[in-house]
Order: structure tokens, then sequence, then C-alpha cells
């Protein structure tokens, strides 16, 4: 507990590199250190978890293009610092992102506004989803230092996990890179890691709460009931734990 943003996310560069991904050989136990640093600190673990998703998914996507290669999955090399990364996937709004191809070429451009992007404003990169012209939704990477990228002020009123913002982004025509082709995202084989991976975080924090109630429930003369409910939560949890 105490951790900045910046250290975490210096973590969660470390475990990228390291070649922490879902799917890779060492899913279980990936998943477990997951949930046990989110038992101690959620926070940290939702600001590395979305990292190491997106650098998952642009393994996936490499591999699928031409069987790997040598680069960094996050195009990062010598001359290029570290990068962070986010996947914003969530929809919603008046003003929905779009992608739009420049004329005359490949280049493709985003524009509007993005729902509950996690940390934008300390990301360098993220991976975007956004509807396309001939129909339904790409993915895309995005560098979020580009000046037509706002992070929209005040828009995040947090119930819990303050230390992780997820307010909304606005784009205006902001270059951008295709990830695989229109609906690769949610129907490659990877999707159900990310969303595995997530819930792993979510389990590890629902531990951390057990843990605070066992704490409670060892007290002399705890109430009855108390450990009653203590009981189902360890129960609730074990079915969890197995569902995992």
């Amino acid at each position: 507990p105490g951790w900045t943003t910046e250290r975490a996310l210096a973590l969660a560069v470390e475990l990228g590199d390291s070649g922490a991904r879902p799917g890779a050989g060492g899913t279980a136990d990936l998943w477990e250190a997951l949930a046990t640093l989110a038992a101690a600190d959620l926070g940290i673990a939702r600001t590395i978890e979305p990292h190491l998703d997106a650098l998952a998914i642009l393994d996936q996507e490499r591999a699928a293009a031409d069987g790997g290669g040598s680069e960094p999955a996050d195009g990062s090399g010598a001359d290029a610092g570290p990068r962070t990364w986010g996947v914003f996937a969530a929809e919603g709004g008046g003003d929905p992102l779009a992608a739009a191809a420049a004329p005359g070429s490949d280049a493709v451009r985003l524009s509007g506004t993005k729902p509950w992007c996690s940390l934008a404003g300390s990301l360098t990169h993220a991976l975007v989803t956004a509807a396309v012209p001939e129909g339904g939704r790409g993915l895309f990477a995005v560098d979020l230092r580009h000046p037509g990228v706002e992070v929209v002020p005040g828009a995040w009123v947090a119930r819990g996990l303050t230390e992780v913002p997820s307010g909304p982004l606005r784009m205006r025509d902001v270059p951008a890179r295709r990830v695989g082709e229109p609906g690769w995202y949610l129907e490659r084989p990877g999707f159900h890691w990310g969303g595995i991976q997530v819930a792993a975080c979510w389990y590890g924090g629902a531990v951390g709460l057990a843990r605070t109630l066992l704490v409670a429930a060892s007290r002399e003369g705890a109430d009855r009931l108390l450990l009653m409910h203590l009981g189902a939560v360890d129960a609730v949890l074990d079915g969890a734990r197995a569902a995992l």
C-alpha cells in the first residue's frame, strides 16, 4: 500500500519485459500472482493487469500476422522509452469513437469520445476499439501523448479505487494503427484470457476484504453472526477460486 501510479506502472513494464502473458505457458501462475497482489493492494493489480493484457493482444496479433518476430510486442526499442499500455474497449455515450481512413493512404485517424479509460492520463499508449466504416468495430493502437488526445477532467466520480481514475478520453483526428481485422479483438482465442485475468484481480481484492473480516472475527467475544458470515464468505471465495 502507498505505491504511486508511476511505481506500479514501472513494475508493469518490468513484468511485461519478463514475458508475463496469459496463454504463454504460465497462465495459472500469472493469475495467482495478480490475485495475491490484489489481495494486498487492488489498485496496484488493476494498474498492472491492463498493461499485460495489451502486450498479450499485441503478441497474438503479431503471431497471427507473421508467426512472430524479434521486435518487442509493444513496439518499443533501444531508442524508445518504455511504453505503458491500457486497453479501452467500453462503449457508450453520444459521441462514439470512430475510425476514418485518411484519403489516399492506409492511415487511420480516430475521432470521438471513449468512456471508462482507466489511467489514461498516466499511460503512454492504449489499444482502443472504434467503429469502422465497413461496419462493426476494430481495434487500434494509439499514442496517448498525441495533442489530439484529451483526458476529460471532472467526469469520473470514484466510489472505490480512487487511485485508478477511469474517465472518458476525447480524441480529435488522432492517428492510429490497425490491430487485426475488424472484429478480430473479440474473436481471437485470447479474448477470454483477458476477461479471466481481470476476474483474478477482483478475486484477490475480495480475499483482501475477507482477511479484514477474519481479523474482526478472531477477536475475543466475536459475535456468532459474524462467524457465520465469515464462513459464508469463505465458502463463496472457495467456489470462486475453483472457477478460476
